[in-house]
């Protein structure tokens, strides 16, 4: 499966294009002047600059409406708007990110899997694997509430929808090898 990491305004820029209508898992960093910006959680220092985990059974159309919501945020400077296009609009304003980060920080690392089931498997067990090393989701992970990290630890019996190993390409971009 293919796999990248690049800043989110150069897809913009190229319409997308370097994108497949694929399922996979994205990471959107925050990365300044070229290097991660170190980001403070409860059991150390995210020294990747990690700002959200995702995933989607279409990643060109999932980072489209993720940099419509950037642009209306970072780049206009808009924050009436009623609804967004991507969780990490509202996320930006609630966080007060939105008035430090430049739409021109932010870069993704896109993974390909084969269907949307294994993507968001892989998703989980990003979210979960992240949250156990630093305490806490990433920052703008905002909609992922304790019930679903006792549902992904738990697992329902026979329904479990974690996967057993998180990809190595997705652990080596959160920075979690041992």
């Amino acid at each position: 499966m293919q796999s990248q990491f690049i800043r989110i305004k150069d897809l913009a820029i190229n319409k997308f294009k370097d994108l497949q209508d694929r399922p996979g898992v994205y990471i959107v960093f925050w990365i300044k002047n070229g290097n991660p910006v170190v980001i403070g959680r409860i059991c150390g220092e995210d020294r990747k600059g990690v700002l959200y985990i995702g995933s989607s059974r279409n990643l060109r159309e999932e980072l489209r409406k993720l940099w419509e919501s950037v642009e209306t945020i970072v780049e206009r400077k808009k924050c009436k708007r009623k609804s967004y296009y991507h969780t990490l609009g509202p996320s930006l304003i609630y966080t007060g990110l939105f008035q430090r980060v430049k739409s021109e920080d932010l870069w993704v690392y896109v993974k390909e899997f084969a269907t949307k089931e294994e993507a968001e498997a892989q998703e989980r067990r990003a979210l979960l694997e992240y949250t156990r090393t630093f305490g806490e989701p990433p920052p703008l992970n905002l909609q992922v509430g304790r019930e679903y990290f006792l549902i992904l630890c738990l697992g329902k019996v026979g329904k479990s929808k974690l996967a057993q190993e998180l990809d190595p390409d997705l652990k080596s971009a959160l920075g979690l090898l041992n």
